[in-house]
């Protein structure tokens, strides 16, 4: 299946699509590449045999692949002489390791072996096998030489593309962009193995069950500044540590062996549970899509700056899929959010745009914070107010608590104070949910999902957004008596209208409104009215606000019975085969737009992070719905063995591709510990959803040593306990 490697905010890596016998180099441009030939595999006498990654040579009979979050892995047999070859790519990674992680070298090694014995009944002859292991590139617009400085090495000579979008207010219609050409000079430096005419090689002669010798080699970039931040070019991380490619060749030689212990520590931490080997797969091939968009360069006032694309929409640091992504950074990385929580601030949006002057001083959220190669403002075509603006509020609450570091809420309290005030401005009724600004993320779904007037989701962000503001503002002394009394009384009447007016029996409504009226649709600007259908419906977003403060231990006041309730009948209502679709209702009059790269509509469409999202707030209420990532992994492999895809968010349409959402994945392991960690009161909690469990804790791992405390439960006496080890 497609697969893909790169280095952390440097640009750097390797795409393959074994079933089209195609590579790609991984550098500033679209997904999934540059097209290039990885030329792997064995002469054995006339006979060619390749690994499907280039299109010449004869493929081995039996082809078997491997992924963990630093490596991929593929491997080939030929049965008529029990040859077997694996190649291997590998990035220097290592969690919450900044220099380490973004050195801009992906290693890759060939081996070769032979068989002890037969494969499966095919007979292996017992003559020693002689031939010539051979590794290397080729391509339309690559040029390969021996470099002239180094004897040890190979000058990679191409030029990659980046886009730049057109300064333009209307991008309705999709975002027209130019291009940039980028000439890059890389270094290939072998490790092991000789240059010889276009590759590197080495003769092996094999008897049964010997190991021959194998091929090594580290690609090396060091690039000028590509990505504009907010109007200027801004120079990659790695050029702090690397001031010229050679010393980034020098290191990526002296530090191979350690870069390899470290992938044993932490492919080993990461798969050191019992949430079954589709967990494991999730967890390496999300983080694989991650890595692929992101990008952390520093600007020229010294900070950092890192964002992620959205997949093939190419947006970055989209707020709405950076805070499905949450669990991972609160999980894992936490560092990095503070980055993106230092950044967005930078894209706040006069309230009175939308509301005139009853939201004078107030703030809300823009949708991402650029496209393609610049980071310098929104060009996503519409505005997702409320959404956006409960997102940051979520995010920066469970970062500060997570991490106990309160100088994100201290230094942008004024900034949340203001998006706070937005919020209860879009509540024009009194009843405590937002009526205004609620076009959100879910931009394939019907009206009532996506831009219908007070929503059950937003209503729940927004009472648990108003609840985490209130704290922050309280512990960072920026609100009076009288502000927040306005803001506790909105979270009181929220919780209210949601409990009295939202539940249906058995589930909580997609909408409070029965009608269209008053509503726009945020594509088109033209007011609806009529019939809002499906505004009843079963629906998975109930809990979407929910499952971060879950992590802290911050309860919203909702009742919990509802709650689990509402997770199991929704479930069971749209579940299908790949996972459950956004709402029980069908869309079957299809209106919504379709723009090329930003929007497409679909009848029952449905999205595996937001299924993942509900599964961590499910895990947190005792619900155990981790065996649908069976599901989940089904639609990746289906996608992937067709095509080069990564993380295919959709399914029954739609067409989000090498996103970077999956990682909501990496909250599996915190939720079915029931870890519940607040630093800044000195909480911590277990409560395991199941028996035989086994999970580690990744935000006390310690990666360099590679070890992690691992939470194990097991029934005593027909009652659930569990231990820390």
């Amino acid at each position: 299946m497609g697969d893909a490697l790169t280095v952390l905010g440097s640009r750097l890596g390797f795409a393959w699509d074994p079933v089209n016998r195609q590579s790609y180099l991984v550098r500033h441009g679209n997904h999934p590449g540059l097209p290039i030939q990885i030329r792997a595999g064995v002469t054995l006498g006339e006979r060619v045999l390749a690994l499907p990654l280039a299109q010449e040579g004869q493929s081995f009979e039996f082809v078997d692949q491997e992924m963990t979050a630093t490596t991929m892995t593929l491997s080939g047999i030929d049965p008529e002489t029990g040859i077997h070859v694996k190649l291997t790519a590998r990035i220097p990674f290592r969690p919450r390791d900044n220099f380490f992680s973004t050195v801009p070298v992906i290693y890759m090694n060939l081996e070769v072996n032979r068989l002890p014995s037969s494969y499966r009944w095919i007979a292996q002859y017992d003559e020693t096998v002689e031939g010539k292991l051979f590794l290397g590139f080729s391509g339309e617009g690559f040029a390969f030489s021996p470099a002239l400085e180094s004897n040890a090495g190979i000058e990679a000579v191409y030029e990659s593309v980046v886009l730049r979008p057109l300064d333009e207010g209307d991008h309705q219609s999709g975002i027209r962009t130019e291009e940039e050409t980028i000439p890059c000079r890389d270094h290939i430096a072998i490790l092991s193995g000789a240059w010889e005419e276009d590759c590197v090689t080495t003769s092996f002669s094999l008897g049964k069950g010997m190991k021959g010798d194998s091929l090594s080699l580290a690609w090396c970039a060091w690039d000028q500044p590509v990505l504009n931040v907010l109007g200027h070019r801004s120079p990659f991380k790695y050029t702090q540590s690397f001031a010229a490619l050679d010393q980034v060749v020098d290191w990526s030689i002296r530090h191979a062996d350690e870069v390899m212990d470290n992938s044993e520590k932490v492919d080993r931490i990461l798969s050191n549970h019992t949430l079954g080997e589709s967990t494991s797969k999730l967890l390496a091939q999300t983080l694989h899509a991650w890595l692929l968009n992101t990008w952390w360069v520093v600007r020229e006032n010294g900070q950092d700056w890192f964002t992620v694309w959205e997949g093939n929409c190419y947006f970055h640091s989209t707020a709405d899929v950076e805070y499905t992504q949450g669990p991972f950074y609160l999980a894992f990385w936490p560092e990095l959010l503070e980055l993106e929580l230092n950044e967005w601030p930078f894209f706040g949006k006069d309230g009175k745009r939308l509301l005139g002057e009853r939201a004078e001083g107030t703030l809300y959220l823009s949708h991402d914070m650029g496209v393609f190669g610049d980071s310098t403002k929104q060009y996503y075509p519409h505005e997702m107010e409320v959404e956006e603006s409960t997102n940051y509020i979520l995010l920066a609450f469970a970062h500060w608590r997570r991490s106990g570091k309160d100088a994100t809420i201290v230094r942008h309290s004024a900034f949340i104070r203001k998006l706070m005030a937005f919020i209860v401005c879009c509540d024009t009724t009194g009843n405590g949910i937002p009526d205004k600004g609620c076009a959100n993320t879910v931009d394939d779904a019907s009206p009532a999902i996506q831009y219908g007037s007070e929503q059950v989701y937003l209503g729940v962000k927004s009472l648990s957004a108003i609840q985490a503001g209130i704290q922050i503002l309280r512990h960072a002394g920026d609100a009076d008596a009288k502000e927040l009394e306005v803001y506790e009384q909105f979270a009181q009447t929220a919780l209210a209208t949601i409990e009295e007016k939202g539940w249906l029996e058995d589930h909580y409504a997609v909408t409070l409104s029965r009608t269209m009226d008053g509503t726009v649709d945020p594509w088109t600007g033209e007011p609806k009215t009529g019939e809002l259908l499906g505004w009843d419906a079963y629906h998975i977003y109930t809990v979407n606000g929910l499952s971060l403060l879950d992590m802290v231990g911050h309860c919203t006041g909702l009742l919990d019975e509802r709650v689990r309730l509402d997770m199991e009948t929704a479930t069971g209502k749209t579940l299908g085969r790949y996972g459950c679709r956004h709402t029980s209702y069908e869309d079957t009059e299809n209106e919504g737009q379709f723009i090329p790269g930003l929007a497409s509509h679909s009848g029952k469409v449905g999205w595996v992070s937001m299924n993942m999202l509900r599964d961590i707030a499910a895990a947190y209420r005792g619900l155990d719905l981790f065996h649908l990532i069976e599901n989940y992994w089904s639609w990746q492999t289906t996608t992937n063995t067709q095509q080069v895809a990564l993380f295919f968010e959709t399914f029954y349409g739609n067409n989000l591709s090498f996103y970077p959402r999956g990682v909501t994945v990496f909250g599996y392991l915190d939720a079915a510990a029931g870890f519940v960690y607040d630093a800044v009161a000195g909480k911590q909690s277990f409560a395991p959803v199941r028996g035989s469990l086994q999970v580690p804790i990744l935000l006390f791992a310690d990666w360099e040593k590679g070890t992690v405390p691992l939470v194990k439960s097991s029934f005593e006496d027909g009652r659930l306990t569990y231990r820390v080890e």
